[in-house]
């Protein structure tokens, strides 16, 4: 610590109170970056703090229901509300067509297949049918 502390000081960086690597650690919590790595290394002596740019993954309780298993790709509000909307309106042994969703949803058909994938994909709903008459119905799993 006190490498870092000296190196930070020769760039004027900190007070010599030792805040300085806390600071750090303090503005990669904000920014959501993950965590700075401190490694001391022995012949020669040396402290390596890593910093890392990377968005740290974390796992909130509302965005595990709605999450993509394959590729754990986070949902945002919105999306997760278009998925509501969908879901909701669906009865369960009624097939639709993704046309009748645009509505509902408020966007283009183009959207809506794609909100429709996902959904297959979290196994929320069943699809049959090809490209053209492709019918979507809701699964009674949740």
């Amino acid at each position: 610590m006190k490498q870092i502390m000296y190196a930070n000081n020769l760039i004027n960086i900190g007070e010599r109170a030792g805040s300085g690597v806390s600071n750090i650690f303090n503005v990669w919590a904000d920014e959501g970056w993950e965590e700075p790595v401190i490694e001391e290394r022995f012949d020669p002596d040396r402290t390596v703090l890593s910093l890392s740019f990377k968005k740290k993954v974390t796992k909130k309780s509302g965005e595990k229901k709605w999450r993509k298993k394959s590729d754990e790709k986070k949902v945002t509000k919105k999306t997760q509300e278009k998925y509501d909307a969908i879901f909701n309106a669906m009865q369960p042994e009624w097939w639709y067509k993704a046309s009748e969703f645009e509505a509902i949803a408020g966007v283009k058909e183009s959207r809506i297949k794609v909100l429709l994938k996902d959904m297959l994909e979290l196994g929320l709903i069943e699809s049959t049918g090809s490209t053209k008459g492709k019918m979507y119905k809701k699964l009674n799993k949740i």
